[in-house]
């Protein structure tokens, strides 16, 4: 096998994506900051924490990619109440979708919350998604875009409201790694062969191609060919060149110039 990564900040403070790479496990975990602005002593945000857990689990822990996925929730739930984090406020909670996958020699099982993905590269050149229902901000997204055509300053700071909506829908409408027992209704699982693939490619939605019309389907035609061409970095820089012509996210509708990247892919 050979593996490339990408990790890189976006526009925040910190990065909150952690890459899961220890023996056959290969994973991606994006964290989400919380409402309450919450920051531990070590500067690290609630998104970061969460994220920050999941990698060490999923590195060092024992049991299959769906319990590592509970322990995982059950430690952050542990550590938010250790921070007296009123976790019956949705807006609170710390958060992160995740995709982590254990490769065996014929086969390889996965796991994915949210919309952090694993895309799979054949021998002939087509490709598939694991996961298609993964666009939970597409609402948000086009309420940004109605705004966007009339060239309104601080989009996100007028849409305060619709975020915190979509936050107070988590593991209700979609699911995300955040403490709550409902995750596991949300979880997708699944083992698929290693049979004429190629490619294996793990992402947060930092490398997903920033697009025009939110109701559009992503490009992934497009992804998968900016990958042939150059790997990852030739995916990051096409991404980045987009969003740097773009700094009031007008034209590519998206939440912050910048997002985290994180990002990992196993060719045989």
């Amino acid at each position: 096998m050979k593996v490339e990564t990408i990790y890189e900040k976006g526009s925040g403070r910190v990065n909150e994506d952690n890459l899961v790479m220890k023996d056959n496990i290969f994973g991606v975990v994006d964290g989400a900051t919380s409402f309450d602005g919450f920051m531990d002593e070590g500067g690290r945000t609630g998104g970061l924490i969460v994220s920050s857990i999941a990698k060490e689990v999923f590195e060092n822990g024992n049991g299959s990619l769906v319990s590592l996925m509970e322990e995982a929730n059950r430690i952050v739930r542990e550590e938010m109440l250790k921070r007296n984090i009123d976790i019956s406020n949705k807006e609170n909670l710390w958060s992160a979708s995740a995709a982590v996958v254990r490769v065996d020699k014929d086969h390889f099982e996965w796991v994915q919350l949210g919309d952090s993905l694993i895309l799979v590269v054949l021998n002939d050149g087509t490709y598939k998604l694991l996961i298609t229902d993964y666009d939970h901000d597409q609402e948000t997204l086009s309420k940004w875009k109605e705004l966007a055509d009339k060239k309104v300053e601080n989009i996100w700071g007028k849409l305060i409201e619709q975020f915190l909506k979509v936050r107070r829908i988590m593991n209700v409408a979609y699911g995300v790694l955040n403490g709550e027992d409902e995750m596991i209704n949300f979880l997708n699982k699944g083992r698929e062969s290693l049979e004429n693939v190629r490619h294996i490619i793990i992402f947060t939605d930092g490398l997903i191609i920033p697009k025009k019309e939110p109701r559009e389907k992503d490009d992934f035609d497009k992804f998968v060919r900016l990958f042939n061409d150059g790997g990852l970095s030739k995916i990051k820089n096409y991404v980045r060149g987009l969003e740097d012509n773009d700094p009031k996210c007008w034209d590519y509708v998206r939440f912050k110039q910048h997002d985290d990247i994180g990002a990992i892919s196993i060719t045989f």
